[in-house]
């Protein structure tokens, strides 16, 4: 009886913290393989969107540790329409101060969130594709980076 009372009382508390954000549309994370981003490790995010007449903030939310080298992050961006146009991007993510402070807050890292697109409105209903692929200057021969831990791509109704 105990156990069930424990599973119950668990569900609520999800259930609660889940209806706290009812404006998130889309939510989902990728841990980056022994901290580390190649080039060819390409991070995509599928959206299903059915409102064209919503307003929209998508984030892009990124946990390094103090193992990454650089004080931003550079990323080369595609959002692939469901009509199959794209709109291809290059962006730069600050994650330390000149100083070399580094950015953000966490247990387990540091993360920032970025708004990647703010006050949007999607001109056509169904699937949207975001890529994200790092865009750093290659130092070793594998083209990556350490010190990425995990990117995180939200989409949240206005």
């Amino acid at each position: 009886m105990e156990g069930k009372m424990h599973k119950y009382i668990a569900f609520i508390i999800v259930l609660f913290f889940a209806s706290c954000n009812s404006k998130q549309i889309y939510e989902e994370s990728v841990s980056m393989k022994n901290n580390e981003w190649s080039k060819d490790s390409v991070v995509k995010f599928s959206v299903d969107i059915k409102d064209t007449t919503q307003v929209y903030d998508v984030v892009l939310s990124i946990t390094n540790d103090e193992e990454y080298p650089y004080a931003n992050l550079y990323l080369f961006t595609d959002i692939i329409f469901p009509s199959r146009k794209y709109v291809r991007d290059t962006v730069e993510f600050v994650l330390s101060t000149n100083d070399g402070q580094w950015l953000g807050s966490g247990m387990s890292g540091y993360t920032n969130n970025f708004p990647f697109r703010t006050n949007i409105r999607f001109p056509e209903k169904g699937t949207y594709v975001f890529v994200f692929e790092q865009a750093m200057r290659c130092k070793n021969k594998q083209c990556s980076v350490k010190g990425i831990k995990s990117l995180s791509f939200s989409v949240n109704k206005k």
